[in-house]
């Protein structure tokens, strides 16, 4: 490595630390600036926020305050009306326990006793139900027998005052409420019921001078559910049940007062409703007010705080905006400074990185034509320290290089180097230097020119050789091996054809053509099934879950041993073993194994197919082991097994192409398996197939 190398590795280092010092300084920048711009968002979404919830209890807070005080005064105000109403229904007791049907109502109320003013009708009736004296003439005769007021007072259901669901009136035809009392006689048996009619109107007169807004109602309610008055009036309202209603529930659980949101099942408006339960009556007082009106106001503020919320974030971001373009502005600036001050730097350092990475070996030149850089590549393909080459003409270089290649070599390094660096030498030359250590192979090439210093290339294309070479070493073996039945093909025909035979050899020369070109199309199916397998490793197969013993099962059941020979022998085991695999495929390889167990056991004797299992490396694998008692091999032979073309009988007695377990061994390895082969000579050979199991392995259903 040249000094200058050495000096601009601390400037570039310095430089780009200059540079990743500068960017983090300027994205520590923007990141606080815009930080601080959404922690600003975030207090003013959060001050929005919090004035909303304030804004929104503070409207209901108010409401249920002024919901509460009214209905203190509803209730107050039905108290005193029920009290009232109920010294009067005592008073009639009193007098009709006294005088009976003497009693002259008509003439109290005009005497003043008995207000009609608030109690528009007053009157008796009888043990049998018969509306027997009133304030007002009765014109027919009225049988309320059946009224609710009448009979809870017969039956004993109540005993002090008993206020009824609003009833329409057989005499007035108008709605009214009924408060009543148990006329006792002496004997303490039932005499009657006193009767005050009171109408709802009374209540609802009250309630509609209370400001509750147009959603707003008042409500007297039983503890039964049913109202009893409401404001405002509404024809579903008169006599509605809420007893299944929140409010309800809670009056019911033990509460005299409180608060709930509801939804009306009378007009399906959603109040905020205050109750009030009197203390001596079985009624609740109830006021509410709608949830939209109470809201009202809230929504004008809310909406008028969103809006500013949203202006002072657009100006929050828009600042951010602005302080980021400007420090981004004057970043770009301050890098354009630089820029120019490294960019002949980055030049060298890109050549030099190009030679330092490159994998060819490169020979750099000075003017005074001495070899003034090598690279690392150029050291390891000729084993050179440090010093041995740098200053070197091309000469030197030359001599020093014949001293590192084979003596035989029909050429030499000197002829080598001096033409590729002739000027208009810019083709790699067809010869090449064979290195001693190795026998490495290196291509050179160079180039020269008016402004370029000379270079000299060196490619190590020891592999590409090799490969030729077995290429070479292929075509020739295939050709060999094709020309053997070609001849056979070729002779048999010309027979055919230029002389005349008998019927019998005819048929026995076209039996031999047929049988030769069999075998040559069957020597090209496997050369081709090997090149397409290695051409697409496996991306044509077709994987799924197999049972390995199931498929072993078929291939012997479909497999036809030759003449004189028993099936192979395969016991299938109790547990199903599933691998993932192309099921054509392995067919094809257990079919090679076994057919090669058949054509190298000539003697006879069975053959017989297992399968194992066994753990290696943490995994669970599988093994198909076919076992034969042939003719075995030798460990050379052993080694040579997988090669294309090879047979182990070299005496051509046995049929085949020598391609049968080099298809086998790709089919096992596309399938991440191995192939181990145990053989003895004169004893035979167990070929094992091994596959992965397939993950979470179930057995199928027999």
């Amino acid at each position: 490595m040249s000094t200058a190398d050495h000096e601009t590795r601390p400037q570039r280092h310095g430089a780009d630390t200059a540079a990743r010092a500068g960017e983090r300084q300027l994205r520590w920048t923007v990141g606080t600036i815009w930080a601080l711009a959404a922690l600003l968002i975030g207090a003013i979404a959060w001050h929005v926020a919090t004035q909303t919830v304030q804004s929104r209890q503070r409207e209901l807070q108010a409401a249920e305050r002024d919901l509460a005080n009214l209905t203190r005064v509803n209730q107050e105000h039905a108290d005193r009306t029920l009290h009232s109403a109920d010294q009067v229904l005592r008073f009639v007791q009193a007098r009709y326990l006294e005088l009976g049907r003497q009693l002259d109502l008509i003439r109290l109320t005009e005497q003043g006793i008995i207000d009609t003013g608030s109690f528009p009708q007053i009157g008796v009736i009888d043990a049998d139900g018969i509306y027997a004296l009133a304030n007002r003439p009765i014109t027919t005769r009225l049988d309320l027998s059946d009224r609710e007021h009448f009979r809870v007072h017969r039956d004993g259901a109540a005993q002090g005052l008993y206020v009824s669901q609003p009833v329409l009136g057989r005499a007035t035809g108008r709605w009214s409420i009924q408060l009543t009392r148990r006329i006792a006689r002496l004997d303490g048996g039932f005499g009657g019921v006193a009767v005050l009619s009171l109408d709802p109107g009374y209540f609802t007169r009250a309630y509609s001078e209370l400001r509750l807004g147009k959603q707003g109602i008042s409500t007297l309610v039983g503890l039964d559910g049913v109202v009893r008055a409401r404001h405002p009036e509404a024809p579903s309202g008169m006599a509605a049940d809420l007893s299944s209603s929140e409010l309800i529930k809670l009056v019911r659980e033990g509460r005299t007062s409180g608060s709930c949101r509801a939804v009306s099942p009378i007009d399906g408006v959603e109040r905020l409703m205050h109750f009030r339960k009197l203390a001596r009556f079985p009624l609740v007082v109830v006021s509410g007010m709608g949830i939209d009106e109470i809201l009202a106001n809230h929504a004008r503020s809310r909406s008028a705080l969103v809006l500013q919320g949203l202006v002072a974030g657009l100006l929050t971001v828009l600042l951010a905006a602005v302080a980021t373009r400007f420090l981004i502005r004057m970043r770009g600036e301050n890098l354009a400074r630089q820029g120019a001050q490294r960019q002949l730097r980055a030049q060298s350092e890109k050549l030099a990185t190009f030679f330092a990475l490159s994998p060819d070996g490169f020979v750099a030149f000075d003017e005074a034509g001495k070899v003034s850089h090598v690279n690392p590549a150029f050291r390891r393909m000729l084993n050179a320290s440090p010093g041995n080459v740098e200053g070197l003409d091309a000469q030197e270089l030359a001599q020093w290089l014949d001293a590192r290649c084979m003596p035989d070599a029909p050429f030499s390094a000197t002829d080598l180097v001096s033409m590729a660096l002739q000027p208009v030498s810019r083709q790699p030359i067809k010869d090449k230097l064979v290195l001693r250590a190795g026998r490495k192979v290196l291509q050179v090439r160079g180039s020269s020119g008016a402004q370029a210093a000379p270079t000299l290339v060196l490619r190590d294309v020891t592999h590409e050789t090799e490969v030729d070479r077995m290429k070479s070493e292929f075509l020739s073996t295939a050709a060999h091996e094709l020309r053997t039945p070609m001849a056979s093909v070729h002779g048999f025909a010309e027979v055919l054809a230029t002389q005349t035979l008998s019927d019998a050899e005819r048929q026995e020369f076209a039996g031999i053509i047929l049988e030769q070109s069999g075998s040559m199309a069957r020597m090209l199916d496997e050369l081709l099934d090997l090149a397409r397998m290695e051409a697409r490793r496996g991306r044509d197969f077709r994987r799924e879950r197999l049972c390995l013993a199931t498929l072993v099962q078929d291939v012997v059941r479909n497999y036809q041993a030759p003449p004189h020979r028993s099936a192979p022998r395969f016991q299938k085991p109790a547990d199903a073993a599933l691998v993932v695999g192309d099921a054509d495929k392995l067919r094809q390889a257990m079919l090679n194994v076994l057919s090669n167990a058949y054509k190298y056991s000539p003697a006879g004797g069975d053959v017989e197919i297992s399968l194992l299992r066994e753990v290696r490396k943490g995994a669970e694998r599988v093994g198909l082991r076919v076992a034969d008692p042939g003719i075995g091999m030798e460990p050379h032979q052993l080694q040579r097994v997988f090669e294309r073309f090879y047979r182990a009988d070299q005496s051509g007695t046995v049929p085949g192409t020598g391609l049968g377990m080099s298809i086998v061994n790709e089919i096992v390895s596309l399938h991440q398996g191995e192939i181990d082969i145990e053989s003895t000579p004169r004893r035979g050979t167990r070929v094992t197939l091994w596959l992965q199991l397939a993950a979470q392995e179930v057995a199928p259903a027999a």
